[in-house]
């Protein structure tokens, strides 16, 4: 029997050994995740964000391409307004590295994970974390620095509006 995987296999040794290009419609980004170099994404019909799989699912731009790469995921809205947290992209192999208890050890700052979303693609790490930082300015300040001076790291600060 056939199976999607065996399917998806096939299509992606396909791309691989003939060089054909194949096009996929789908909204399920494990199967981009699985066989796709290349991702566009749509909405309502006018395209919102292309590019490499690995930069677009590292760092979506555009709402669209957020909530397909997140799907119910790591949303601030969940939090008290007033909230400050920054928005951390892992852009291959740094998501398991010990970021977070670096930061502590390092700078002595703490800061709380709202919500994490990982994944694995060709065999690297990519995802995203939302922190809450200190409500001290300067402590907020010195975590969003040695964050974003971080190898292969993105961040940007993210403002709950009621």
């Amino acid at each position: 029997p056939t199976t999607t995987a065996s399917i998806l296999a096939l299509l992606k040794d396909l791309n691989e050994k003939l060089g054909v290009t194949v096009v996929v419609i789908t909204h399920q980004m494990s199967v981009i995740e699985e066989i796709c170099s290349r991702v566009a994404i749509l909405d309502g019909g006018v395209m919102a964000e292309q590019g490499k799989v690995e930069d677009i699912f590292s760092n979506p731009h555009t709402d669209a391409a957020r909530r397909l790469v997140y799907p119910g995921g790591v949303s601030l809205e969940q939090y008290p307004a007033g909230t400050h947290a920054v928005r951390v992209a892992f852009n291959g192999g740094t998501a398991y590295q010990p970021l977070i208890a670096s930061l502590a050890i390092d700078l002595g700052v703490k800061v709380n994970i709202l919500g994490a979303d990982t994944r694995n693609i060709e065999g690297r790490a990519f995802g995203t974390m939302l922190l809450g930082l200190p409500d001290d300015p300067n402590e907020a300040a010195k975590a969003l620095s040695y964050i974003r001076a971080q190898p292969n790291v993105s961040a940007e600060e993210v403002e709950y509006h009621v």
